[in-house]
């Protein structure tokens, strides 16, 4: 019966003495948590790159079937990639006329954020 007594008894030791057994990180797990951390975020930020690139096509291509006065199922993609393919033959001073004109309708556009 006395083993029984011992088995039921409080035990001498406090709950701040018992200790817990402590993991310390080698160096390789530092750096192979600090790796999947970095992994981690470059993932995430090339993913919010994406979504703003995405983001900016659609706008891009509303804002030429806003241009276009028509929809964007309706906008002829062959007549406006038509007209952008020439683009790299324009004289300077026409690209700079067509980049302010496309500017003063941009800032007159309501709605629009820059």
């Amino acid at each position: 019966m006395s083993d029984d007594n011992e088995i039921n008894k409080p035990s001498d030791k406090k709950d701040s003495e018992i200790k817990k057994p402590s993991f310390k990180k080698t160096l390789e797990q530092k750096v192979a948590s600090a790796q999947l951390r970095l992994n981690r975020l470059q993932h995430k930020s090339k993913k919010e790159a994406k979504q703003l690139e995405t983001r900016q096509k659609i706008i891009l291509g509303a804002e030429v079937a806003k241009v276009l006065d028509c929809n964007v199922f309706s906008v002829d993609k062959e007549l406006v990639l038509g007209i952008l393919l020439n683009i790299g033959s324009l004289h300077k001073d026409d690209k700079e006329k067509y980049r302010n004109s496309g500017r003063l309708y941009l800032a007159s556009m309501k709605g629009r954020k820059f």
